[in-house]
């Protein structure tokens, strides 16, 4: 059911989008009950319950009968919830055969773990498929959707076609990943990894744990499917797709709460009592390969081996919590940690101590709760890690032992909690060496530092990181819907003023931009020339009586000359350069020649000798890089370079340019991939000023400007000031994007399509 624009608004609410809904369904007799599990993402969402209503919407768990799915469905909705429903093969296949089996190990930099199988994928679409489906009953124009983790990349791209399809363009939706991404050179290794990334990219804000994952991204959507991208923002399909780094916290209320509980107090009691006289070292992991179980035990001996005097006097308390054990590699790791468990002990033990206490088992709040206070040390040892949050709980734990965190590098909470002993968990010695560090750490340093990852744990916590996440994906809706404000120009539109009655000898001026406009955009000049469906139009164009139509590009005058030759329109060259009038304008100007015009005071072009040395070394330095020589313009040509190198190269040579050219009348042109230097005060704007002064005793009464760059924006604000009084005046941008135009147009071929109804006009 599609709402009004004023219902929509007043029901817009948010509808969160997991894999697996945060429930639990119980069946009695014919009856079911629901009771909500708790969670990151439960406690995140406790933030925006006084801001706005949601509803959770995700896969139960398993599949059920018509019967069953009519029970369960009502008591969802009556708890906000919504389920997709999955069957069997589809629901393992989807989860263990794809998302779990290639996903979670590639981006978790354990590529030799991949089994890619087409029926994996298969299922894996139909999930996201079934996802989108669901959505459609649920969500209403204007609402916020926000899509978590890897299981449903390719649902944003599906969703999105189902919308519009439906004419709801005003729902945003946001997606977070709280997994690592990796660099694009391990990302391209996946088959389908442009899917992937064009099944996200549909989204308007997409979320990541850190900068680096957020930057891996990025360089994948650069590498990969060759779009522009800034450290925050990924230009696809004319829109842009805004990037953000929202570190996820924890609720510390929580465990600050269970630690005045009487059964926490009394276990703490318990382990103080047991553990009198000793160190205690914890950690909390998932038995998964990526959380570095086995270096963690391997440290801990080397430790005991380089200190026997902590032999007796430091244990290690390790919680394994069990997980996905009926896969090899798993079983395999839990042999390994089994293993290296029973040889330490059997090396460093005695009937009296027991150096390592490992519980391949999961454990209560109440036991966690006292196990992160009693520890002295909490040692986490990732390989690879999204977050970590037990490190987060672990502070939260530790108001009065103020105990030390030492924390993996390579865990996504290392960037944020300054305060804890960063450590390299490959490196088994300097692990050690971390943990001796941390137990012999004063009580004032570990008090200072305790204070650091306290305020931070308690200040950016789960809510915060819900309300941060939300708040940014309303701020970028509300600049998409400013966009969103711009007219797309229809040809109806312009052909309407184009064909309105003029009065006397009124004429029409069409002002186009070339490369991007009217062809799409090539580094080779040979390969830039006009398709012949340009050319006819443009003919066809100059032909209207009084129709006078300039094309401006960056090309030189020779090539410019040669892909127009005998179509009468006026051209522009390197970039406003030079400048030619059409034979139709030059018959209504009185004593005006038929040659090129040249805006620059001087020719003279000595600076080159300073500047082509300088362009051949860079394009001797960056692969794909050329430099092309116009009459005067010198221009460096990077579009087929690595494109991080490309541009850094870009940077260093505009700062290098900028100082040896200081003292000279130029300008330095950071244009789309490419660097120009050409004389000062010239450029398109300069060009049209111009023309326009030529034809100043011709008045007009319908102008039209087309263009896709910068540049082009500095035409649209010259006309706008400048013509005000011609009866139509329109500006007109290519992309969707912020500008001084008044309309935009999608593409290439939609500029065509106007400019043809501009042609067939009577």
């Amino acid at each position: 059911m599609v709402a009004t624009d004023n219902s929509a608004e007043e029901a817009a609410h948010l509808i969160v989008v997991s894999n697996r809904l945060p429930v639990t369904l119980a069946q009695n007799g014919s009856e079911w009950s629901f009771k909500l599990s708790s969670g990151g993402l439960v406690s995140a969402l406790s933030g925006l319950k006084r801001e706005m209503s949601f509803t959770w919407v995700g896969w139960p768990g398993k599949d059920f009968g018509a019967e069953d799915r009519a029970k369960i469905d009502e008591l969802l909705r009556e708890n906000s919830c919504g389920a997709v429903y999955l069957d069997d093969e589809t629901a393992e296949l989807y989860y263990n055969g794809f998302a779990n089996s290639i996903l979670w190990p590639l981006f978790h930099y354990h590529p030799g773990e991949m089994m890619f199988e087409e029926v994996a994928w298969d299922a894996y679409q139909r999930a996201n498929r079934a996802f989108a489906e669901a959505l459609l009953d649920t969500v209403k124009d204007g609402d916020l959707v926000w899509i978590q983790d890897y299981h449903l990349m390719l649902l944003p791209r599906m969703l999105r076609g189902l919308l519009d399809a439906r004419g709801l363009r005003g729902v945003k939706i946001g997606w977070f990943l709280h997994t690592p991404f990796p660099s694009s050179e391990l990302y391209r290794i996946l088959p389908v990894r442009r899917e992937i990334l064009e099944g996200v990219l549909a989204a308007d804000l997409l979320g990541f744990h850190t900068y680096d994952y957020a930057r891996h991204f990025l360089s994948s959507c650069t590498r990969i499917l060759g779009l522009a991208t800034t450290p925050n923002a990924v230009e696809a399909e004319g829109r842009t797709v805004h990037v953000g780094t929202f570190p996820i916290g924890i609720d510390p209320g929580k465990f600050s709460e269970a630690l005045q509980t009487r059964e926490v107090q009394q276990r703490l009691g318990e382990l103080e009592r047991r553990f009198a006289g000793s160190k205690v070292v914890v950690g909390v992991d998932r038995l998964d390969y990526i959380k570095g179980v086995p270096q963690k035990l391997l440290a801990f001996e080397h430790f005991l081996s380089a200190h026997p005097e902590h032999v007796g006097r430091v244990v290690l308390v390790q919680v394994a919590v069990p997980s996905r054990g009926d896969v090899e590699e798993y079983r395999q790791l839990i042999a390994s940690v089994n293993e290296l468990v029973g040889r330490i002990n059997g090396r460093f033990g005695t009937v009296e101590y027991t150096p390592i206490h490992f519980l391949h088992k999961s454990v209560v709040f109440s036991e966690l709760v006292a196990l992160y206070a009693v520890a002295d040390v909490c040692l986490i040892t990732s390989t690879r890690d999204g977050m970590n949050l037990v490190s987060y709980e672990y502070v939260a734990s530790q108001q009065r032992r103020h105990g030390v965190l030492v924390l993996s590098e390579f865990a996504g909470a290392a960037q944020s909690l300054d305060g804890a002993l960063i450590i390299n968990s490959w490196n088994i010695e300097e692990v050690a060496a971390a943990v001796g560090q941390a137990l012999a750490m004063p009580a004032a340093q570990r008090e200072a530092s305790f204070n650091t990852l306290y305020r931070y744990v308690t200040k950016y916590t789960a809510a915060y990181w819900g309300v941060s996440f939300i708040g940014e994906l309303k701020r970028v809706s509300q600049v998409a819907d400013e966009l969103a404000q711009l007219p797309q120009l229809t040809p109806a539109r312009a052909a309407a003023g184009f064909a309105a009655p003029r009065g006397g000898s009124a004429a029409r001026l069409l002002l186009l931009d070339y490369d991007g406009t009217l062809s799409a955009t090539r580094t080779i000049p040979e390969f830039a020339r006009p398709s012949p469906q340009a050319l006819r139009t443009l003919r066809r164009l100059a032909e209207q009586p009084d129709t006078l139509v300039y094309v401006a590009s960056g090309r030189v005058r020779a090539h410019m000359e040669r892909w127009f030759d005998g179509v009468d329109v006026g051209l522009v060259a390197e970039h406003g350069l030079f400048y030619r009038h059409p034979q139709a304008a030059r018959a209504r100007m009185q004593g005006a020649g038929g040659g090129w015009r040249c805006l620059a005071e001087t020719t003279d072009a000595q600076w080159r000798g300073t500047v082509l040395p300088l362009f051949q070394h860079y394009a001797e330095r960056t692969p794909g890089s050329f430099v092309e020589e116009k009459e005067v313009d010198v221009t460096w040509h990077y579009r087929n370079t690595d494109p991080e190198f490309g541009l850094w190269q870009a940077n260093e040579l505009k700062i290098n340019l900028e100082r040896v050219l200081a003292h000279l009348p130029l300008t330095i042109v950071d244009g789309n991939k490419t660097v120009e230097v050409r004389p000062a005060r010239v450029d398109k704007a300069a060009a049209f000023r111009a023309i326009l002064h030529d034809l100043a005793a011709l008045p007009l009464a319908f102008v039209m400007a087309v263009g896709d760059g910068r540049g082009d924006e500095n035409v649209f604000a010259y006309l706008d000031s400048e013509l005000a009084s011609v009866p139509d005046l329109i500006t007109c941008t290519v992309g969707r994007k912020s500008t001084h135009a008044k309309f935009f147009l999608p593409n290439v071929d939609s500029v065509l399509a106007v400019l043809a109804k501009l042609a067939d006009a009577p």
